[in-house]
């Protein structure tokens, strides 16, 4: 039998030892043990751990690997690095010392610290991103120069960005965050920031520490956050918010500012819009807003601001004008050029303003404007200056047309219509701040009012001694088309121009004597002279009757002299004894200091009365001086000559503080007479008054005074002089003196004659049988 041979059985295949292989997982457990240990350690102690130079060494060079050329050639340096694992089990960086340079030139920037977190979900998938950054102590410049454009350095001379409108600088943000090492970026933030702030355009500069910016990289928008603190000078620490929300691939953003006592300014100088508010001396509070669209132009710009106790001061060397409170919510149209007033407030001791309105402002968008042309709605004015005027003046409505400037710093005032109880006050005027010192120019006009209401408005201060006569002597009644002009200018007095009429007034243009009744007529101020004219009015003395005044004038040449002296001159028309009653009151007492009754006669007396006297608290009759002048028409008169009636057509009529005196052609009884009556008004005259003139001797004349001449005695007729000497309680002496020119006499008994023809010599001296009617 043949023998099968064997089938070779195949040798299997020989296994590799395990122990190689499973060393190498014991290795990296053993390596992913030591470092959850040292995780878990350094989670639950929260101990950092500095790494190694070599470690530090190597992420520089990664980091500005990943930097790229997109910095323009700067290479990024740091002296230290800690990591730490917080509660949250997120690992941290610390930084320390951070630099980003030119090669060959100084840092471009500084940090003593910086922190970064870790993406924990990424770093469980082996990635390592960082999930928020933290700088610490950064030190930066930002620059505006007067074109706008923006340059960005570290503080020192040196810049790093150079960006030519904020849209700009929207756009250099989304670079940055773009790039890869900052793409996970969720959270940057910046603590203890130094900020220095130089607006070329607005000449300012600041300096800005314990800043805070925080900064969130949403997946569709960027958003910022800057919190600023301005501490100096003494005064309460001034805070800002800042917030930029901006669309990410767009210029398109929103920005809004809330402000805590910044310093009006600070806020001025930062837009076109609110630079009128520099004029202000004030720390400001409040929210600003703004909407800026894709292609970064302004698109609405609206806030809230409450201004606390400051002062309006365009010039540091102009006195400023203080106010405790205003406040304003408003709103920018750029496409118009308009800013809303929706509620705007003023409050202070002195004033306290209600207005609605809105203003242009040509310009605003491109730069700052020129001037502000506004236009406002007046729901409340209450003007109340400490010591100004008697009482608040209030208006409950009214409107203003304005055009303000800065530069000079003008106000002017187109028109400003105030009304109140149906009174209309109609002004214009302008405000402006020279260097030495406030100017002012106002016209205002009046429709009516009362006579009290007017001195209201009439500053105490101003012109103090004529408003304090108007308060005496005005006393009640109706002013119309009323007048007003101020002007200040440095260094000098103000001036005054008042202008108003009156009607249905009463007036006393003296103390002592009765005043003017329904008088109607103007005044006015003009420079330092003031005037009061009375068209129609009368007065009523003690007797006689009404007086007509019409033409009366009251003034003071000049107001500012101490005490101011007055001149009043009155013209009076009325019955004889209602002119003598006058002129027997004080300062006159002519009748009592002659020793007469007022009631002398009938007729009509139109006199012109001219005093000159002080403004002053008590006035006496010493510091009186006065004049009368006038004619007495129609008179008859049986108490001039006692026992003869005195007649004539026309008088005249003069006195002063001596005398009185009535003079011109009449007749005395039948007798033609030409004389005139002197009556001595001083203590010394003792009541002496004298008559003295001609009178026409004829047979009438002598049968007339009762001289018992036989009929036939006279013919003809001639002058003779005429002299009567009166004194108070006793009887009068005559004395007629005659050359009988003219006169014929014829004397029978005695054969002897004398022809008109022939001049001769007669004396006659009598006593009057009567003495003159006395009043004491």
């Amino acid at each position: 039998m043949t023998e099968t041979p064997p089938v070779p059985v195949q040798a299997k295949p020989r296994r590799a030892p395990r122990r190689g292989r499973s060393g190498l997982w014991l290795l990296l457990s053993l390596v992913f043990m030591a470092f959850a240990l040292v995780f878990g350690v350094m989670g639950l102690t929260g101990k950092p751990l500095r790494l190694p130079v070599w470690t530090v060494v190597e992420l520089e060079s990664r980091v500005n690997r990943a930097l790229g050329p997109g910095m323009g050639g700067a290479a990024l340096s740091m002296g230290a690095i800690e990591v730490t694992v917080g509660r949250d089990w997120v690992p941290r960086f610390r930084l320390e010392d951070l630099r980003l340079a030119r090669p060959g030139a100084e840092a471009l920037l500084t940090l003593p610290e910086v922190r970064v977190a870790i993406d924990a979900g990424a770093l469980l998938s082996g990635q390592v991103r960082a999930r928020s950054l933290t700088l610490v102590g950064a030190r930066l410049k930002l620059r505006r120069d007067a074109d706008g454009r923006i340059d960005l350095g570290s503080g020192g001379n040196l810049s790093f960005a150079h960006l030519d409108s904020f849209a700009a600088v929207l756009d250099a943000a989304e670079e940055v965050v773009a790039l890869p090492v900052f793409s996970h970026l969720r959270r940057i933030e910046a603590e203890a920031l130094t900020l220095t702030l130089e607006d070329q355009r607005a000449r300012r500069v600041w300096e800005v520490g314990d800043g805070r910016l925080t900064i969130l990289n949403r997946d569709t928008e960027l958003a910022a956050e800057l919190g600023l603190s301005l501490v100096g000078g003494g005064q309460a620490p001034a805070q800002a918010l800042l917030t930029f929300v901006t669309a990410k691939g767009s210029a398109a953003a929103r920005i809004t500012a809330t402000v805590d006592r910044v310093a009006a300014a600070d806020i001025a100088a930062q837009a076109g819009v609110l630079e009128w508010l520099g004029v202000l001396d004030a720390p400001i509070s409040g929210r600003l807003s703004t909407t800026l669209d894709a292609g970064g132009r302004l698109t609405g710009f609206d806030g809230a601001l409450t201004v606390a106790a400051g002062a309006l001061r365009p010039r540091a060397e102009t006195a400023p004008i203080a106010f405790e409170q205003a406040g304003m919510t408003f709103g920018f149209d750029p496409a118009a050029g308009r800013i809303i007033l929706s509620d705007l407030t003023v409050q202070s001791r002195s004033l306290r303003l209600a207005a609605t309105g809105h203003a242009y402002l040509p310009d605003a968008v491109r730069g700052n404007p020129d001037a502000w042309l506004g236009q406002m709605r007046l729901t409340q004015v209450m003007v109340d200056p400490d010591g100004l005027f008697v009482e608040p003046l209030r208006f409950s409505e009214g409107a203003v047309d304005v055009r303000l400037k800065l530069d000079p710093f003008s106000l002017d005032i187109g028109q400003v219509a105030l009304v109140e109880a149906g009174r209309h006050l109609i002004g214009k005027g302008r405000v402006s701040a020279d260097p030495e010192g406030w100017r002012l120019s106002l016209d205002l006009g009046l429709d009516a009012i009362r006579h009290d209401r007017l001195l209201a408005l009439w500053p105490m201060a101003l012109v103090p001694r004529t408003r304090a006569w108007l308060v005496e002597n005005l006393t009640e009644g109706e002013l119309f088309d009323v007048q007003a002009a101020i002007r200040l200018s440095p260094g000098a007095e103000p001036r005054l121009s008042l202008g108003y009429e009156f009607k249905e007034v009463d007036v006393r243009v003296l103390k002592t004597l009765p005043p003017v009744q329904k008088a109607s007529g103007y005044s006015t101020i003009e420079g330092n002279a003031y005037t009061m004219v009375v068209e129609q009015g009368q007065v009523i003395p003690p007797l006689g009757g009404p007086i007509d005044v019409a033409g009366s004038v009251f003034s003071v040449p000049d107001i500012t002299q101490l005490p101011a002296q007055a001149v009043i001159r009155l013209l009076t028309d009325s019955s004889v004894t209602a002119a003598l009653s006058l002129l027997d009151e004080p300062p006159f007492r002519f009748m009592t200091k002659a020793g007469r009754s007022v009631e002398m006669g009938q007729g009509r007396a139109v006199l012109e009365t001219v005093l000159r006297l002080p403004l002053a608290k008590k006035v006496m009759s010493a510091d009186v001086d006065f004049r009368v002048t006038g004619t007495l028409h129609d008179l008859t008169s049986d108490a001039l000559v006692p026992g003869r009636v005195l007649t004539a057509a026309a008088m005249t009529l003069t006195a002063d503080p001596a005398a009185l005196r009535i003079a011109g052609p009449g007749r005395l009884g039948k007798v033609p007479f030409d004389v005139t009556y002197d009556q001595s008004l001083g203590p010394e005259a003792q009541g002496r008054a004298q008559v003295a003139g001609t009178v026409t001797l004829s047979q009438a004349a002598a049968a007339d005074f009762g001289l018992g001449l036989p009929d036939g005695t006279i013919s003809g007729e001639g002058p003779a002089a005429i002299a009567i000497d009166l004194q108070r309680g006793t009887q009068g002496k005559l004395l007629l003196t005659s050359d009988l020119a003219g006169i014929g006499l014829r004397l029978p008994d005695l054969g002897w004659s004398k022809s008109p023809t022939q001049t001769g010599r007669l004396e006659l001296e009598a006593t009057l049988a009567l003495p003159p009617p006395s009043t004491g």
